[in-house]
């Protein structure tokens, strides 16, 4: 049979800065895939919860907003293979991305979710140092702005961000023992990590061994979140390293090429052995 496979772009308000980046990336994919014989096609997040396509096979899914991914969901419940899927997204969202990154045992800073009205209660922050540094990050979705991340130091500078999220409609937050070094930035596909690349700052040596503990963690991670596509952000200090974000379907900017490729590669192979999906001559 015809294999036909949508793209859902992610939606412009959870892409800022990075929309075209984002959009390029989907695209990549689309034309190995579209190369293999694949009938593609790709729609707006609205679209997709507004005006369904014709059903597909396969649903590449960079979306993140709620009513896409009950879409989402939808589709896979008709037999679609969703990459990623809607479950993994929502993995991705900061009220469960630090308890999933803290259960599947990789490296990771202390952090908690906590209300952001008052009067605050600060007891799931027991395990932190309040008087240390730390990031006030928005509890929902990743940084849609620059005030959604906030550097603080001490409980006075913590209530007061937290306030100021308040205020700005942001219910929850979530607040992370900062950890000092040098960011990595890294991207994977598979939950094995069958593709992996981290792109070290200028002046820091990402040793062999280093960058084969950052994979490990990295799928290790993806695994548990049900990620097939994905990437953070590790810090680097003289104690080891500890993954600070982790992020369903990136850009892939510095890397986009390569990326694309192994993604439609996962995309495939995971078809073969997808119940309602036969292949036929692939």
């Amino acid at each position: 049979m015809n294999l036909r496979i949508l793209g859902v772009y992610r939606e412009v308000e959870f892409s800022p800065g990075k929309v075209s980046a984002d959009r390029a990336i989907m695209d990549a994919v689309l034309a190995h895939l579209r190369a293999t014989g694949a009938q593609t096609s790709v729609t707006e997040a609205a679209s997709f919860v507004t005006a369904p396509p014709a059903a597909a096979e396969l649903v590449l899914a960079m979306c993140q907003g709620a009513p896409a991914l009950s879409r989402l969901a939808a589709n896979a419940e008709t037999g679609a293979l969703v990459i990623n899927s809607a479950l993994a997204i929502r993995n991705c969202y900061r009220d469960l991305l630090g308890s999933g990154l803290t259960n599947a045992r990789v490296p990771a800073p202390e952090g908690a979710v906590v209300q952001t009205g008052q009067p605050f209660d600060l007891r799931p922050l027991r395990t932190l140092d309040l008087a240390a540094p730390m990031y006030v990050k928005r509890g929902d979705l990743h940084a849609l702005g620059a005030d959604d991340v906030q550097r603080v130091e001490g409980l006075e500078q913590l209530e007061a961000i937290l306030l100021r999220f308040a205020r700005r409609g942001i219910d929850r937050a979530y607040v992370q023992q900062e950890v000092s070094g040098a960011v990595v930035k890294f991207y994977g596909v598979g939950t094995g990590a069958d593709y992996f690349s981290a792109i070290a700052p200028e002046g820091f040596r990402l040793s062999d061994g280093l960058q084969r503990e950052l994979k490990r963690a990295g799928g290790v991670a993806a695994a548990a979140l049900g990620l097939e596509v994905w990437g953070g952000d590790a810090v680097f200090g003289a104690d080891g390293f500890a993954i600070v974000d982790f992020n369903d379907w990136p850009s892939f900017e510095r890397v986009r090429e390569a990326a694309a490729s192994a993604i439609a590669r996962r995309c495939l192979t995971l078809l073969r052995g997808h119940p309602t999906v036969a292949l036929q001559g692939k």
